[in-house]
Formats: structure tokens, sequence, C-alpha cells
């Protein structure tokens, strides 16, 4: 101490405040504080160690934790780990009070890696129960919105991508998902290439029926002759050419899981009366069998056609609809939710690059060029271009220049048409630009040649020679 002659007051050296301030500031962290030697002999505690463990300091400093576990003061004692093992231990300590405390004992080493000294410290387990609490309420938490983010990514990402967060489209999926819970028959309607397979593999997927089969049948790509026998199978011997050991119907295969039938406007009246039969009583008649076989399925069918016309025309039974629209998704054409078209270019970009290793990007320009065509052909055309235009690219950027003509704008510049060009090259400028932009609209040659007052068979041959070789022509309705 330093006594100031002046003032006549005692000065503490810095040292000591130090000192001081350690120990106050470990007095405010922890319950507790143990300073043991290397042989384990208690050199110091905080003034708190006899209100924690029971024992006045005096007889604690100069004691071994040996001694103070035998006399189950540190029960088990946690530094003597330490002096075992050289390593930091934390682990739960039972005093002679009866209390649980939380100690944790570390090793300070000497350079050489011997031991110097120990120093414990302790928390009442209270508290450490209390955080526990915390922590295991918060992996609940966790694994609440973990679940929730995986079904997040399960609708966003799925093995069948349905892409577009335009609201036509969510509206689809919602009602898809909502579906997938039922086992009531499901009508999905909308154009040809819209996506309708995928929203089938997507309510397929999501029912309880996915770990079972899903069974697509095209009813239009199956010749009406075989129609019978591919839906219903055939017993041995049923008819000339069949085989020896008979054949189980594709009705038959998607027993337990989905049976999805699309293109049904397609189906033959005498196949819809059997189909429906089917549809009632849940059995199947092989071609040449005598006995019906019980299948267990979910029916979801799908159509690009307008069923009740079809009905007022014959063409398809009614009690046939009723019995497939008992519940009914309608998925909107492309032209209906053009705000996906840039996701969609893009997923399909990255399809391809993985496919076939070739990096492409559209222009900006050719982003508009694309979204204000009307897609006929819808996603299935999209695909097909995007295809078409990263394989012919010779650049890394595709711009306008790159699509096929069918996609340039509608408007006819005269200052671009009379830039050094003949009359006749004018007239033919014209005439590609009227007749694909007619096309466009009409889709047919027949259309085309009924807007245009010219024969069929002269919108055809003009036509082919303006579109794209790749780029199928169509002659009717």
């Amino acid at each position: 101490m330093i006594m100031n002659q002046d003032y006549n007051v005692m000065k503490i050296p810095v040292a000591g405040y130090l000192e001081t301030d350690f120990y106050r500031i470990l007095e405010i962290l922890y319950d507790d504080f143990t300073i043991i030697s290397n042989t384990g002999v208690i050199e110091s505690v905080l003034p708190k160690f006899e209100a924690v463990y029971g024992i006045p300091i005096d007889k604690a400093i100069g004691s071994t934790i040996m001694e103070m576990e035998e006399a189950k003061i540190f029960n088990p004692c946690v530094s003597m780990v330490v002096l075992r093992t050289l390593e930091p231990v934390t682990m739960l300590q039972r005093t002679i009070n009866g209390t649980f405390l939380m100690c944790t004992s570390i090793p300070i080493l000497n350079e050489d890696g011997t031991l110097y000294k120990i120093v414990s410290y302790t928390r009442d387990s209270e508290k450490y129960e209390h955080l526990t609490e915390e922590y295991e309420n918060l992996q609940r938490t966790l694994k609440a919105y973990d679940i929730e983010l995986s079904k997040l990514r399960k609708r966003f990402k799925r093995e069948y991508p349905i892409i577009g967060s335009s609201p036509q489209i969510q509206n689809s999926i919602y009602l898809a998902e909502k579906y997938a819970g039922f086992d009531a028959n499901l009508l999905i309607t909308g154009e040809s290439g819209v996506g309708k397979n995928l929203f089938t593999n997507l309510i397929h997927q999501n029912s309880k029926r996915k770990s079972k089969p899903l069974v697509s049948i095209n009813c239009g790509a199956i010749p009406e002759n075989l129609l019978e026998s591919e839906f219903f199978g055939y017993e041995a011997g049923a008819f000339t050419g069949a085989s020896s050991s008979g054949k189980e119907g594709l009705i038959q295969l998607s027993h337990g899981g989905t049976l999805f039938l699309d293109e049904i406007g397609e189906l033959p009246l005498r196949m819809q009366v059997k189909l429906l039969k089917v549809i009632q009583e849940k059995k199947v008649m092989p071609v040449g069998g005598t006995k019906e076989i019980s299948v267990d399925f979910r029916l979801i069918t799908a159509t690009n056609k307008d069923l009740k016309q079809m009905i007022r025309e014959g063409k398809f039974r009614e009690d046939l609809f009723y019995r497939l629209n008992v519940l009914t998704l309608h998925i909107p054409s492309l032209r209906e939710r053009k705000s996906d078209i840039f996701s969609l270019v893009d997923y399909f970009c990255k399809k391809f690059k993985e496919q076939y290793h070739v990096t492409r990007s559209f222009s900006s320009k050719a982003m508009e060029y694309l979204e204000s065509y009307s897609w006929p052909g819808n996603i299935r055309e999209l695909e097909n271009t995007i295809e078409r235009a990263v394989l012919t690219s010779d650049n890394m950027v595709i711009t306008e220049q790159d699509l096929p003509v069918i996609f340039q704008p509608d408007e006819i510049s005269l200052s671009a048409l009379s830039q050094e060009k003949t009359l006749k090259e004018i007239l033919q400028t014209v005439e590609k630009t009227v007749l694909l932009n007619t096309y466009k609209k009409y889709r047919t040659t027949t259309g085309v040649a009924k807007a245009l007052g010219i024969s069929q068979p002269s919108a055809s041959l003009k036509l082919e020679k303006y579109l794209d070789r790749n780029t199928k022509i169509s002659s009717s309705f």
C-alpha cells in the first residue's frame, strides 16, 4: 500500500485493482470458481464456495480434490478426470447439500505440456435445465420449419417439375395437391401441350397410392381393334396371334395405384360402354375369359376436346362423362400465363445445357418475341423451340434473328422494305409477312385459305416456302 502524504489517503497498487476486478467478474459470471494445483490441492475459491458446497472456505483450501470426492462434496469430482486426462471436461455434479451443478474443469498446461493448474467453475443445474429446455424448444421449432420448408421444396422442385409463379398455374397446382388427397374420379381439361401428364404425376406422387403404379394409357395412340385386349388383357388362345400364356391388361396393372386415360375423347363409343362398366363395378373381363377380375384404382382422365359438345354430337356418352367428371382440373394455356415464359425458358435452357453440354441464353429482344407469340402448341411447342434454338445457334446469346420467322412481329416497316429492294422482293416480303401472321392466328392452311380468299393447296405451297422447315404444317382444324 502507498500513503498519499498530501491527502493521507491509502492507494491500492494497480495490480491490486486488477486482481480485485478479476475476482468480481468471476463472481458475477460463475456461482463457483476454484483453482487447483497440479497435485490436486485446492488453492483458491470464490466467497460463494461455502454457500454452494456447504463447507467453510478455510476447510476447503488446502484439501485435495480426492478428499473432497471421498466426502461426497464433489460427487463425482470433475477435476479428478482432468487430472488423469489433461483434457477439459463438463459434467453434472452433485454436492453434499443434494443440489446439482453443471461443472466444467479445464487444465492449464506448461510450455512443455505438463500440468500447471486446474480451474473449475460451475453453474446452477436449474439454469442449465432452463437453457436445455429452451434449446429443445428451439430444436422443435426448427424441425417444424424444416418440415414446412420440405413441403415448399417438394412443391416447387419435384420429380415432375411444374414451372410457373403466375396466379393461373399456382391455382391449378393448389387444386391438384388438394385433389391428391381424394380417390374420386378426376377429369383434367386443357389444350394439347399444357402439361396434363405432369399434373397427373403430381397428383399420384402426393396421393396415398404413390407407392403403387401409375399406368398411363393414351386412348388415341392404340388402334381401335387392339383397345379391348390392351385395356382388359386376354386369356391364352383368345384370338389368332394371342400369346399362349395370355396377357394382363393395362387396367389390371394399375391395381392399387392410379389409372390415367389421356385423350379420353378419342375413345370409341363401343369402348366407352365397357369402360363405364369397369368404373362402376371395378371389375374387368379379359378377352376370351369367363371370370371377372376385381381391380382397385384411382381414375384420372384428360382431354383437350369439348366433351359436352361431343355429347351433343353423339360422339361421347353422357353417363360416362358424369362418371369421369366428379372433380375437374383445368390447366391454363401458355398464352393465359405469359408471365411464366421467362421461367420456362430459363428452365429449358438449363435442361438442355445438362443434356447437350451447350450453354445458351436469350437476349431481351428475343424474350420479347417469345412472350408476344400466341403459343398454340403451348409448353410442348415452347420446349421444342428452345431446344432447336439452343442447338442451331452459334452464339452464347440467342437473339431475335436466331428465332424462326413465325416469331417475327406483325408490323411491316415500309422504310425497311424500300431500302435497296426490287418491287418483286418487296411483294414477296409483304406476302410472307401476311401469310405467316395469318398462320399464327389460324394455325391451319384451311384457315389461312379461308381468311385470305385463296385455295387450300395454294396456301399450303406458299407456307411451305416461308415457314421453318422443322415447323409442321396443319391442313385442317
